[in-house]
């Protein structure tokens, strides 16, 4: 917003991918790196709230100890700040300095500052673009209700056909040919109506399924560290956010299209039967367009509030829910169920505050056009009695001034629809300006045997610019069949290392070969088809024990489901279920202990026959029996094992043991090497 104020238009989404943003949040430090790349010389500030006023605008404020707000404006009695949490607010300064904690940061621009017009966007284009039949379902629709239209600039006709023809002559016949030809219109115009109900409803349908399922198949190829930085209540929301959008396509633009021809028409019509009763109509549309102008800007801030607040509850309801038995282990149901209402309630109160701008705008729309009939009747009137017009002239009038003001009206609306779904469009603009995986889906080496060597060569890696190290200068060499586990404190990048060996976060510096290759050599959906995953958050699916074990493969095949299943010793306990691989299970209502859905997890890798097999505690949930067995039942398959482990027992086995502490790497030397594990019968 700073940077915009200043002429260099960028949007959050496009700063996010530039400068990438930790999980853990955003410093003042990084803050000031990214001023300077954008051209700002920053001064960062130390002050109390009755000095706030002294600051240069727009600045940047450090707001409840846990992010930062652009301040705009400050009044004697009130501030304006911008919350990337929740909008535009405007608070007192008793109640800002509840959020405010000393520390803003003044942004000027410096000599290398440029300004910038073009600002990324999604283009309702990018959305449609590949929805097969978009074009001529919407063709198809836009000609049918240009015919429907057509009928009803016909009926104000009839009517006057009736009042100045049939009734003032007395001519029964004549009126009888107006409406058997009336109710043919009609018949016309139901079976045109309902033609366009079917395709509208087609072209709802398609367009639906389309784009939403392009908008997630796009997620899907996007990097993991997109879904680890955002909540999971503001994904659902941004994806929520493509619903006003198809509503503007499979309407809006239909309607937005037929109803400003619809106002030509009615207005040049109107314009032929009396100019000045024409004019009261037009000025009062002006008005009802200044009336909406002035509220839109209230109207957008609460709907961007109001997006960001529902977003919360949706996030605070679905952590309720997963997290169900550790509230209940606590005691914390009545807190977290404060914790909801206190979200829901903000959701609401913002819902009240847009409704009542609402009210006030319709207040003012229903006085405008309520005045506006009453001087079109007074001076039609006035206009009959003089012998300027006739009664059937005044009532054709009437409807094509109701139909123009439908129409106008109508058109208005979609325009501020439209200006609105901007709005809708920055928040897709996150996730449709991301770029996917890269290295996702090159093939080079498809067809290639993997034998399982992996080389680290100067490997270094950290979430974000200007963070600390997570890992530094990490080199070392994994023989294809050789078993190696990573040891060491938590927090020391031990995950991370086994992430980074699995493709799923891309290095800082250095890289990662597997036999000899990078990944975009091998293809990053051809190299993760070849290897096994075992990760301490790894959870089954809702299905059956078989479709969670073949992680649902359309070609299961049953006998290796039971072999990979035999391997982790899971099969005999499986055939004592009542339904046995048809056992229903999920995520949140497994019937399955946590041995039993490690162990599946483990078969489930085991499944597709890897080259390489990695373990994130892997074995952490089995007791010292059931470990020991596993490991064995490994050991025998002769393929490379990479393991993060805590437990003897995972480790004992392993050909090599390195330590990860502090960023860096080193090998340990055992005095004796490695024996086979024993397994008590």
């Amino acid at each position: 917003m700073v940077a915009g104020y200043h002429g260099h238009r960028v949007t959050l989404s496009e700063l996010r991918r530039r400068h990438a943003v930790s999980s853990k949040g955003t410093t003042l430090k990084s803050l000031i790196s990214v001023a300077d790349d954008l051209g700002f010389t920053s001064r960062p500030l130390k002050l109390e709230m009755e000095d706030i006023g002294k600051l240069k605008m727009p600045c940047i404020l450090h707001w409840d100890m846990s992010h930062y707000v652009v301040l705009s404006r400050v009044t004697p009695s009130r501030i304006e700040v911008h919350d990337p949490a929740s909008g535009q607010r405007r608070l007192s300064h008793a109640e800002a300095s509840r959020h405010f904690t000393g520390v803003a940061l003044e942004l000027t621009p410096a000599a290398t500052f440029r300004k910038r017009k073009v600002v990324e966007r999604v283009r309702l284009a990018d959305l449609w673009s590949r929805s097969a039949g978009f074009i001529p379902s919407l063709l198809q629709i836009l000609a049918l209700s240009a015919l429907l239209q057509f009928f009803a600039l016909l009926s104000p006709l009839v009517n006057q056909m009736i009042v100045d023809e049939a009734i003032s002559k007395g001519d029964l016949s004549l009126l009888n040919v107006i409406v058997i030809g009336a109710g043919l219109l009609l018949l016309i115009q139901s079976a045109t109506t309902l033609l366009r109900g079917y395709v509208q409803m087609h072209f709802n349908t398609l367009l639906t399924f389309q784009m939403r399922g392009n908008l997630l198949r796009h997620a899907l190829r996007l990097p993991v560290p997109w879904f680890e930085k955002r909540r999971l209540g503001d994904i659902l929301s941004r994806f929520n956010s493509l619903q006003p959008v198809q509503d503007l396509l499979t309407g809006g633009l239909v309607s937005g299209a037929l109803d400003g021809l619809m106002a030509i028409v009615t207005l040049a019509v109107m314009l032929i039967y009396a100019p000045y009763l024409a004019s009261v109509v037009l000025v009062s549309l002006a008005l009802v367009v200044c009336v909406r102008l002035g509220t839109f800007p209230w109207l957008r801030s609460l709907t961007n509030e109001g997006i960001q607040y529902q977003a919360k509850v949706d996030g605070v309801f679905l952590e309720t829910i997963r997290g169900a038995r550790a509230f209940k282990l606590f005691g914390r149901e009545l807190e977290r169920h404060g914790v909801w209402q206190n979200a829901y309630a903000d959701s609401i109160n913002n819902n009240v505050r847009l409704q009542k701008v609402s009210l006030k705008g319709t207040a003012g729309l229903s006085f405008l056009t309520g005045a506006e009939m009453l001087l079109v009747f007074y001076l039609g009137a006035g206009a009959i009695i003089r012998g300027e017009m006739t009664l059937g002239m005044l009532l054709a009038f009437l409807s094509y001034r109701s139909q123009f003001s439908t129409a106008a009206l109508s058109l208005v609306d979609q325009y501020f629809k439209f200006r609105m779904t901007g709005l809708h469009l920055e928040r897709l603009a996150d996730a449709v300006h991301q770029d996917p995986e890269p290295d996702l889906d090159a093939e080079a080496r498809k067809d290639r045997p993997l034998a399982g060597a992996l080389d680290v060569r100067n490997l270094s890696f950290r979430y974000a610019e200007r963070e600390a190290w997570v890992l530094k200068d990490v080199s070392l060499s994994i023989e294809p069949g050789q078993s190696v586990v990573f040891v060491g404190p938590s927090g020391g990048g031990k995950s991370t290392l086994l992430k980074l060996l699995m493709g799923l976060y891309p290095p800082s510096e250095g890289e990662v070969l597997v036999d000899g290759l990078p990944f975009s050599a091998l293809g990053m959906r051809a190299y993760r088809a070849r290897i096994g995953v075992v990760m301490q958050d790894d959870q089954l699916f809702a299905g059956t024990i078989a479709d969670n074990i073949a992680f649902f493969d359309p070609d299961m095949d049953l006998a290796r489901v039971e072999a990979v299943a035999g391997l982790v010793g899971l099969h005999d306990e499986i055939l004592r279920m009542p339904m046995g691989y048809m056992t229903l299970v999920g995520d949140l209502g497994s019937t399955l202990s946590g041995g039993q859905q490690q162990r599946a997890l483990l078969a489930r890798a085991l499944y597709r026959n890897p080259s390489i097999l990695f373990l994130d505690e892997g074995t952490a949930n089995l007791d010292v029996l059931a470990e020991r067995r596993v490991m064995q039942a490994l050991s025998r398959l002769g393929i490379t094992q990479v393991m993060v482990a805590h437990r003897p027992g995972a480790i004992e086995g392993a050909a090599r043991v390195f330590a990860v502490e502090n960023g860096h790497v080193r090998e340990l030397m055992r005095d004796v090497p490695a024996q086979p594990l024993q397994v008590v019968p």
